[in-house]
């Protein structure tokens, strides 16, 4: 069985090969067998957004990136130590290169931000949150990209419910689900380290950006009163939805609120 370092080394290789020597996926994975089933999703990631991007990189390019990604793997693998993050090391290594491809098309980044589903630049959209969700250093800051990413997963259930999409709805609930089970899982770490309780709820003005670093009480206190401002209003819109919605997307729809309203319900007492 290969190790983890192993593992990496064999990624990135096939990584080299997929995005600067043109080679296929099919070809990478000819040459490893073995690891072909968990290098697949991740090779699939990168090509994603080369083609997106529409990358052609030059010598000095190349040069670049080499030298930020071995960078970010060795900042990277001091993290190693993090249980609920345990899977990073791995994952780090191709959305770093993700990263270096997305600074380079910067112009295709600012046009997935606002994609829906249906829209050909969405991967990319996927792939640069989980850019930011890697490389945001603290818990805290982790909890408040879950919680505004929750908040565009809401607003992508709502238009593609719209369009009658029972099938995506169910997709993005599943996500949505994912930001706030990492998102309660986030803010029970941050309790575990004993930061002190937050007791007053949030202004909605404060659902929004991240404007950098508070004192740790003031800071949780933000993140506390963001969340429950989508916590009130993320469920209200879906069910606002669901009466005007066909048929065909209304089972997909209950479970959204469902989902929303179990997930707020936990982070918050988490939050606590």
């Amino acid at each position: 069985m290969k190790t983890s370092k192993e593992f990496d080394n064999i990624l990135n290789e096939c990584l080299e090969r997929l995005l600067v020597k043109g080679e296929t996926i099919e070809q990478c994975l000819q040459s490893y067998p073995e690891q072909a089933a968990e290098l697949k999703p991740l090779l699939q990631t990168a090509l994603v957004v080369k083609k997106a991007s529409a990358i052609q990189p030059r010598a000095e390019f190349k040069a670049k990136a080499r030298y930020q990604f071995r960078s970010a793997l060795q900042e990277v693998a001091s993290r190693r130590s993090r249980p609920f993050f345990g899977w990073l090391p791995r994952w780090a290594t191709v959305v770093t290169i993700v990263l270096i491809l997305l600074l380079a098309g910067g112009g295709t980044v600012a046009a997935a931000g606002n994609s829906m589903p249906d829209n050909p630049l969405y991967p990319v959209k996927l792939a640069t949150e989980q850019v930011r969700l890697v490389l945001t250093p603290s818990q805290l800051g982790k909890a408040r990209l879950c919680a505004r990413l929750a908040d565009r997963r809401v607003a992508e259930i709502i238009y593609m419910a719209n369009k009658g999409d029972a099938h995506q709805v169910e997709l993005i609930t599943q996500r949505l689900d994912k930001r706030l089970v990492m998102l309660a899982v986030l803010a029970l770490a941050l309790k575990a380290d004993g930061a002190p309780k937050v007791l007053a709820p949030a202004p909605a003005e404060e659902a929004g950006g991240d404007r950098g670093t508070y004192a740790q009480p003031n800071n949780r206190a933000k993140l506390r009163m963001a969340v429950a401002y989508y916590a009130a209003n993320h469920p209200a819109a879906l069910r606002a939805v669901l009466e005007k919605a066909p048929e065909s997307v209304k089972l997909a729809l209950l479970r959204a609120i469902a989902v929303s309203e179990t997930g707020y319900k936990r982070a918050l007492e988490a939050l606590d």
